[in-house]
């Protein structure tokens, strides 16, 4: 007996000298990191610019590669169904890891058990704008005319669905309020459309709209984060009216399930240290986005919580899953 223990202490030993072993020698080659949306938009840029600096930390390139389509399902797929050996990373976002659950009756991957969080990167704010033909100033005056015009009020969002619709309905449910929702294909209609006058308010995300709001095109009233944005700080958050009110977009790395925990350590200490550079810092705030790095942890609890909130708040919202 004592002999059996003894093997399999020196298994356990062996085991955990391999696994050390590993981490000490990853990487050993270039990581590709897949962004499931096109090149040149926000989710890309950030990508790249965070991937950038993770490459520099970890000694070898961290190559992006846009896998566009169907909502992002195409490239979250690829990440899922990719070798565990933590070369193959998924640079995704709120949606194909949280909203999509509850917009789409059936998914390619499943966000629960087809992956090991690494590290949330970033969270970014809506807008709450008014055309500046609409005669209220700040939140409570926007409220009070919606309470005395239910309905007749349009706002602009970039699909039914989508997180600005998700934080109208949101809106609605705590202020009390009725608005028309106008659902179109893309956020340049909206910001287009709302510029124009043919609608009066929009939840657009705050890169999009900081310019019109400074040339006075736009008004802010408020943003949906839980506080008020570096890029806005004279901008109250909705939040401080109705406590509670937080709808936001956020990114972070992902693995396929199953690679190696102290791979994971790894890529996550990449992860925080780029995200933590202030030259990166100040790049992704210039694109809105706030730097909120994370343990694996930690990344994980909150896709579990923001998977059930946006379920809610497609519930609110009368959404339909397709």
């Amino acid at each position: 007996m004592t002999s059996l223990f003894k093997q399999a202490a020196a298994l356990c030993a062996l085991a955990a000298a391999c696994a050390t072993a590993q981490a000490q020698e990853y990487p050993s080659r270039a990581v590709t990191l897949i962004v499931p949306f096109a090149a040149g938009g926000n989710n890309d840029v950030s990508g790249r610019i965070i991937a950038q600096r993770m490459g520099e930390l970890l000694g070898q390139s961290v190559v992006v590669e846009n896998r566009s389509g169907a909502a992002g399902a195409i490239g979250t797929t690829a990440v899922a169904r990719a070798k565990n050996d933590g070369y193959t990373l998924g640079f995704l976002s709120s949606g194909p890891l949280a909203t999509n659950t509850s917009l789409y009756k059936s998914l390619p991957y499943d966000p629960a058990k087809d992956f090991s969080p690494v590290a949330r990167t970033t969270t970014s704010p809506s807008v709450l704008v008014v055309h500046p033909s609409v005669p209220v100033a700040n939140l409570k005056e926007l409220v009070a005319y919606l309470k005395a015009n239910p309905g007749k009020m349009n706002y602009g969002t970039s699909g039914t669905g989508s997180s600005p619709h998700l934080s109208a309905a949101l809106f609605e449910s705590l202020a009390g309020v009725r608005m028309t929702h106008v659902p179109y294909k893309g956020g340049n209609q909206v910001n287009a459309d709302l510029l124009s006058g043919q609608i009066q308010l929009s939840f657009s995300p705050i890169l999009e709209v900081v310019p019109h709001i400074q040339a006075g095109k736009l008004k802010a009233i408020a943003v949906t984060s839980a506080k008020r944005s570096p890029l806005l700080p004279q901008v109250p958050a909705i939040a401080e009216a109705y406590p509670g009110y937080e709808v936001i977009t956020w990114n972070g790395v992902v693995a396929p399930a199953g690679t190696p925990p102290e791979v994971v350590a790894r890529l996550n200490a990449a992860v925080v240290d780029a995200v933590n550079t202030p030259e990166v810092k100040a790049k992704l705030l210039q694109l809105g986005l706030e730097a909120a790095a994370s343990s694996p942890q930690e990344f994980q609890a909150f896709i579990q919580s923001e998977t059930a909130n946006f379920a809610r708040l497609v519930k609110l919202a009368g959404v339909e899953p397709q």
